[in-house]
């Protein structure tokens, strides 16, 4: 009993920190720094594109890893499921928001694509 309640503490700490990671980035840091002209990285759109995608992803991990410890305290039968499934599903969402943000442009959004599709297909193959 109190193993669980640990790990639910943990996620409780995951889920704030994404939240507060995603969304006080975004106001305190990228919006802030994007306002600002004169970088040549940051001054092409693909760039600022990039950072601001990759600085969310770090949140959206941390709720993969959330449902991970969920799976590890509650649902431990199901573990290889919880585990191959989020990270699947969160991975190929991922994927194709990159290649529809970037238009193809972010040479990221492949291996993430794949990441995801290669852990469903293991998902279904096991």
């Amino acid at each position: 009993m109190l193993f669980q309640w640990l790990v639910v503490a943990s996620i409780a700490g995951l889920v704030v920190t994404s939240v507060v990671h995603s969304i006080g980035g975004e106001i305190y840091l990228l919006r802030p720094l994007f306002k600002h002209r004169g970088n040549r990285i940051l001054d092409h759109q693909l760039a600022r594109m990039v950072l601001r995608f990759a600085w969310h992803i770090t949140s959206v991990t941390w709720f993969v890893l959330a449902v991970i410890l969920y799976a590890l305290a509650f649902d431990e039968p199901r573990l290889q499921t919880m585990i191959l499934g989020s990270v699947g599903l969160a991975f190929a969402a991922i994927g194709i928001f990159d290649l529809v943000v970037s238009r193809g442009r972010h040479i990221g959004w492949p291996p993430l694509l794949l990441t995801g599709v290669f852990a469903l297909a293991a998902l279904f193959y096991r």
